[in-house]
Parts: structure tokens; C-alpha cells; sequence
């Protein structure tokens, strides 16, 4: 059914916050209610949801909270999401997933959403 899903043409994409993952069975009879042609609803796991955020987060922000280090930082760091949630189950996941999480503390230091942050010789705290 999930491949069939999205092939559709008249797919959309919501995020939705603060709602049980039980949400689901209500939110399937609305879409059917709603619907014309059989809505479908479909959760995503937690790796893609990670993914997915990485991506519109990056899309989201305004270009005086971006600095060209960070941006490439931020580049970097959702191309490591992406890698991470193609090779999930992989022995190399893990290291990706440590490097990624390097890279995160380096975009910290230098994004200007985080300028306030303490930066110490040992890193940030």
C-alpha cells in the first residue's frame, strides 16, 4: 500500500505536532470523509520524520540567521541525516550517526540562532 501511496499525483505532506500517535485512527476517517478518491494516511518513522525535519528546517530559516559556514554546515549535516536513514542496519550507521552529531555542535557554534551559546576550550556547553 506505502508504494502505491506515494506514486499518487494528489499526495500532500503535513506535519503535525503535539497529538498521540493514536491520532491516526481519527485522522484516517477524516481524510475518508473528506476524500473523493480513497485518502490514504501514512506515519512516518523516526528516522525519515528526523529526515524530513533536517530538510524543511534548513528551507525555513532566513538568510540573516545563515552564515555561509553555517549554511555548509547545515548542507552537511542533512546529507548525513539522509546517508544515516539509507544505511540504518548497517554496521557504518553508527559511525555516521557519530560524525553527524559532530557536526551538529560545529553548526551550533557557528549558526547565528545559536550566537549566544558559551564556547569554551573544550567545546560547546
Amino acid at each position: 500500500m506505502a508504494v502505491e501511496m506515494l506514486e499518487r499525483d494528489d499526495l500532500s505532506i503535513y506535519i503535525i505536532a503535539g497529538v498521540p500517535k493514536s491520532f491516526k485512527k481519527k485522522l484516517l476517517k477524516f481524510v475518508d470523509g473528506e476524500s473523493k478518491a480513497g485518502g490514504e494516511v501514512m506515519l512516518l518513522d523516526e528516522e525519515m520524520t528526523e529526515w524530513i525535519l533536517a530538510r524543511v528546517k534548513g528551507k525555513k530559516r532566513r538568510s540573516h540567521e545563515q552564515t555561509p559556514g553555517s549554511s555548509a554546515l547545515w548542507r552537511a549535516y542533512r546529507a548525513l541525516s539522509a546517508a544515516r536513514y539509507h544505511l540504518q542496519d548497517q554496521p557504518i550507521e553508527t559511525k555516521i550517526r557519530s560524525v553527524r552529531s559532530e557536526i551538529e555542535e560545529l553548526w551550533r557554534d557557528t549558526s547565528p540562532l545559536h550566537g549566544n551559546r558559551q564556547r569554551s576550550a573544550g567545546g560547546v556547553r
